[in-house]
This record gives structure tokens, sequence and C-alpha cells, in this order.
């Protein structure tokens, strides 16, 4: 079994799990504020035909819908799938279509959509590179294409702890890149850099955990190293603090809108 078959299974065993816990609207997943700061820059209009690329249970797309003509939400997970065609049809959506695919192969032709999108799936993808250029692939030469993902501390230490306590809370997590590694995958692609920001997102630490049904003992292990940092014992690179009482970590998303570099006068 490769790499890619390795993950791709993983990701389907933790996304069964978690399928469900998607639909809670306090998480930052589903956070009106933050999909707000996605929309914004967007070129969004009644012409154009969206793409989200591993869109979950489909949370973005249901969000731009009412701003576009179509949307195309694909994904690896069947589970993620059916929740979001059930969230779909109760709330009678019905210019939204999901497809069963990969990220790596999209089955749309070349420059079929007008924006392409996708995001908090990077850092679960074994081949960032791959995925950017089959987005490129689908996307019109006049299109858009949009990355949001969180990121990962620019400090190479910091960087290796974060992404330990993010697998070891959700196995199907690969890499955070850095935001020098988002502008660079960008830059390699051909692509000429429209907007890019970040944003500082609260995460709650319990939350966190529940939303993966990270097993206890791990969970438990988390959360001591995390107490550890709080008292300065301890550095896990991802900054908690308490908050009325409840343990939480500063999570930073990235968003990077680009074009095709020929295109730009």
């Amino acid at each position: 079994m490769s790499v890619q078959q390795g993950n791709e299974q993983i990701v389907r065993t933790e996304f069964q799990k978690q399928a469900r816990g998607f639909s809670n609207k306090s998480l930052s997943l589903n956070s009106e504020d933050l999909l707000k700061w996605i929309h914004r820059h967007l070129p969004l209009n009644e012409g154009v035909k969206m793409l989200d690329v591993a869109a979950g249970t489909g949370i973005l797309s249901r969000y731009l819908a009412p701003y576009v003509n179509k949307v195309i939400s694909v994904d690896l997970s069947p589970d993620m799938i059916a929740e979001g065609i059930e969230r779909n049809n109760a709330l009678n959506i019905s210019n939204i279509e999901f497809n069963l695919a990969h990220a790596e192969q999209i089955p749309s032709d070349k420059e079929a959509f007008d924006l392409v999108i996708s995001r908090l799936a990077f850092h679960h993808f074994t081949n960032p590179k791959k995925v950017l250029e089959e987005m490129i692939r689908v996307s019109k030469l006049s299109g858009t294409i949009c990355i949001v993902d969180m990121i990962s501390p620019e400090d190479n230490e910091l960087y290796h702890q974060y992404n330990h306590y993010e697998r070891l809370r959700d196995p199907s997590h690969t890499n955070a890149l850095k935001e020098t590694e988002f502008i660079k995958l960008f830059e390699n692609a051909g692509l000429d850099i429209q907007t890019i920001e970040t944003i500082d997102v609260p995460i709650n630490v319990n939350k966190w955990l529940e939303l993966t049904s990270t097993a206890d003992q791990v969970a438990v292990q988390i959360i001591e190293d995390i107490q550890l940092e709080l008292a300065d014992k301890k550095t896990t690179g991802l900054f908690p603090y308490i908050e009325s009482g409840e343990v939480m970590f500063t999570q930073k998303w990235i968003k990077v809108i680009g074009g095709h570099e020929t295109l730009v006068q």
C-alpha cells in the first residue's frame, strides 16, 4: 500500500467518526464571522460555476451557494458527503452537487470552473503541490483559485511540535504548511497572488478533541502537555491560554487567492 492509499483510508476512517459533529454550530468550522472572512474578496456573481475541493459536509459550499450559479462539491469521504446531502435537502438547497472524488483526481474537464476553492483540507493532503495543480487544471484561465487552511508557526521547532499534536489528535492530519510555504506553493505553480490574509481563530481544546473522537488516553496526554505549557514547563506550538475557565489555543488560518499569472496586467 502506498503512502497516498494509506492516507486515503485514514481519512475515510477519521471522517466517518467526524461527519455528524460538523453540524455543531459552536465550532469554528461553522463560524459566521469566519465564513464572511472567507467570502470577502471572492469574485462571486450569479454566473459563477464553483468547485469546492475536499468540501467535507459542504459548510462553505452552502454558505457561498446563494451567491453563485452552481457549486460542485467533491470529497473523499462518503460519510461526509452523505451528511452534506442531508443538510442540503433539509435546507432545500438545489444548486449544489456532491461527487465522491480524490482531490488529486477531480472528475471535471479542463478549465471548467470560474472559482476553485478549498477550505481546511490542505493539512490532510500528502501531496499539496499535486492538488493545487489539479485545481489549476479545472480552473478557467480567467478563473480564481482560493485556499483557506490552518498554518503552522514559521519557527521550525514550533512547526514540528504543532503538527505533532495535530496528528495525535487526528491521524488524518499530515502537515499544516507555513505561510511562506503557501506563498511558495502558489508562486511555483505560476499563480499570481492577488490576496493573502491571516486570522487568529480561538479554539476550545475540549471541543477540538471531541470533534475527532480522539482516544481518551491520547486526549489526556495532549491536555496534560497543554497544562504543562500553561505552567511554562513545556512548549507545544499550540499557544494555549485560559478564557472564562476554558482551556483554549490560537489557531492561525490563511486565505490565499490567486489567478493565472499570464492574465495579470
